[in-house]
């Protein structure tokens, strides 16, 4: 069984004292065989830079989280982006988007920065990874401005209709271990309806920790309990998830097989 982690954040995982060669033996045994490393803040691109040259199948995603792009100043931060993505192991923008759950102070510059990466996953035909807290409106919004644009819903937490809609504009969606939760009804039921075509599974880690580990620290190896709730929510086999989701993941990163 192949399994991708779509998001993942090893240089986190590393920071914390994890061993990061343990981490990855622990993804490969289970099936992982690639995974997909967003940058967060701009201070930090070296390390999901390195994370990709110490192994072979982790690719990177440069952006700046929305809660973080008060740091940048535009014109110099531009031209750093577009160098990274001339790295043969850059495969997306992101993670970018909006949150308004953690910072309503700087939304102008959110939306500055969302529709900068928007521009550039555009003209560079590069999947953009979005984070959308409770934000559904202006993402949808911000999106349609930039017509043939795609990527990846990360971490969903909207319903169907909203789904449904951000597919229609070119985007797969992307659970989390948050899906696993008792309470998610929301995402229960759009991980039902939503065709197995257009998902993509991932961990956040070292965040979102699945059940039965919920609240402990998360890994790569750990994206297989969202493909087993998945599997069981859409009463199919797991294989049949993994198989999707990885083909899914392939075809949108341009992964080699």
């Amino acid at each position: 069984m192949r399994l991708v982690d779509t998001h993942c954040h090893l240089d986190y995982i590393a920071r914390e004292g994890a061993d990061i060669k343990t981490v990855m033996a622990d993804a490969e045994s289970v099936g992982v065989c690639w995974l997909v490393n967003p940058s967060v803040t701009p201070d930090k691109f070296d390390d999901v830079l390195h994370m990709t040259e110490q192994f072979e199948n982790v690719y990177a995603a440069v952006a700046v989280h929305p809660t973080d792009v008060q740091d940048c100043a535009s014109g110099v931060f531009e031209n750093e982006i577009q160098t990274m993505l001339n790295h043969p192991k850059v495969i997306a923008l992101g993670e970018t988007g909006l949150d308004y759950y953690h910072d309503t102070t700087h939304v102008d510059l959110q939306h500055h920065f969302f529709r900068l990466f928007l521009k550039m996953g555009r003209e560079r035909d590069l999947p953009v990874i979005i984070h959308d807290r409770e934000a559904h409106e202006d993402v949808h919004r911000l999106v349609s401005e930039f017509p043939g644009v795609h990527g990846i819903m990360h971490c969903f937490s909207g319903d169907t209709a909203f789904a449904q809609r951000m597919i229609e504009k070119g985007f797969l969606i992307s659970f989390a271990g948050n899906l696993t939760f008792k309470n998610a009804h929301n995402l229960h039921e759009a991980a039902r309806d939503i065709p197995l075509e257009h998902i993509l599974i991932e961990t956040d880690s070292p965040f979102l920790s699945p059940m039965p580990y919920r609240g402990k620290p998360n890994e790569p190896a750990r994206v297989r309990f969202v493909g087993e709730k998945i599997a069981e929510l859409k009463n199919m086999p797991v294989e049949t998830v993994a198989e999707a989701t990885t083909e899914n993941a392939l075809k949108v990163f341009k992964l080699p097989c």
